[in-house]
């Protein structure tokens, strides 16, 4: 969990711009892949570089390396895992969400190697309860095409709420 209230003023300030940086990222995404079901590979790539100089920043202020090393395997582990769905599905689901998946890796592997079983969960369940909902309302059928993206930031954010 990211507690502002138990860092030094020093260690607040990367942990506030990572928050605002992962809120901006991952509602300016959200919104592009609810209207047009892609993932755009600038915003992508403006994240990971952001996240990235944010993450070693807050590693430097706080004087421990070992999460970079972690964030670095949780985007390896999460990209893996989605490639090899993207590849298995054949078409349900995007190279964009595998993109995506290797920045919020990277994102939630610094905090909690862990929290990623967590964040996949989370994104699962929570595209599992709207599409039943849409489809028990008639607005959606089985051939619907559904973004997946806003699902996969909301559960890695709720991973990084609930992760000690």
């Amino acid at each position: 969990m990211i507690t502002l209230w138990q860092e030094s003023l020093w260690t607040a300030l990367p942990l506030v711009l990572f928050c605002a940086s992962f809120l901006c990222f991952g509602v300016l995404l959200s919104l592009t892949d609810i209207k047009e079901h892609r993932l755009p590979n600038r915003l992508l790539l403006r994240w990971v570089v952001m996240s990235a100089v944010l993450l070693l920043g807050l590693s430097i202020v706080r004087g421990q390396y070992l999460p970079l090393l972690n964030a670095g395997l949780g985007a390896l582990i999460l990209g893996g895992a989605y490639l090899l769905l993207a590849l298995i599905s054949r078409g349900a689901m995007g190279m964009g969400d595998v993109k995506l998946a290797i920045v919020l890796g990277l994102n939630v592997g610094y905090f909690s190697l862990s929290a990623l079983f967590l964040a996949s969960v989370f994104a699962f369940v929570l595209a599992s309860l709207v599409v039943l909902s849409g489809m028990i309302a008639g607005k959606l059928n089985a051939k619907s095409a559904v973004a997946f993206g806003p699902f996969m930031i909301l559960g890695a954010a709720l991973a990084l709420l609930m992760t000690p």
